[in-house]
């Protein structure tokens, strides 16, 4: 019981840490009005010690802390995991991260912020980031466009690095669909020039 009760005061120590940590990254990630808390209740001693940890959250003004899984919405979610995986990255010898339509739910400016936050990450650790948005693919380095097909009866998907030409007609179709105008093309040139500038700033 000892040891369990030196364990948990670790613990809380170092949650007001990761409280504070996360609450920043969720901040960048345009999620201004945010509350995080880790909250601990205790239960019976076993091999884990006394504690039971849960992650709270109220995401607008005026709201009770709650568990995060009951409360946040798609987009919410895929923000705090971006922004857990960020903070927890720093403590682990991980050196590349996935992140699977980490958008979901996502738009405007917080997906403008999602994306400057993987480029920032992207700095440290290898990132590869399945994504429909066009801020996110703008932002890559290094951009793939995944096709799924038929041939000779079967389903086949193709992979292929896209240059720079191939980038802008992609980024296009993403905002406006298979048949893109010269408004959209130009409005995709606009979002690569852009992501080459922030990331210029991040060297």
């Amino acid at each position: 019981l000892a040891a369990a009760r030196t364990l948990s005061d670790a613990r809380k120590a170092a949650a007001k840490v990761l409280e504070e940590r996360i609450l920043r990254e969720l901040r960048e990630l345009d999620m201004n009005k945010v509350r995080f808390s880790i909250d601990f209740t205790e239960h019976e001693p076993d091999a884990t010690g006394i504690d039971t940890v849960r992650f709270l959250m109220s995401a607008n003004a005026g709201e009770d802390l709650k568990p995060i899984h009951k409360i946040a919405s798609g987009g919410e979610l895929s923000r705090i995991m971006l922004a857990l995986k960020n903070v927890l990255a720093e403590q682990d010898s991980v050196m590349t991260m996935v992140f699977d339509e980490v958008d979901t739910g996502v738009s405007g400016r917080a997906a403008q912020r999602v994306a400057e936050k993987l480029a920032k990450l992207s700095r440290t650790r290898q990132v590869l980031c399945v994504t429909h948005l066009p801020q996110l693919a703008a932002m890559a380095d290094t951009h793939f466009g995944v096709e799924k097909g038929e041939e000779n009866g079967r389903t086949l998907t193709r992979v292929r690095e896209l240059d720079r030409a191939a980038r802008r007609a992609e980024i296009a179709r993403m905002s406006g669909g298979d048949h893109p105008s010269e408004t959209m093309l130009s409005g995709a040139e606009e979002l690569l020039s852009a992501a080459e500038s922030f990331k210029n700033k991040l060297q």
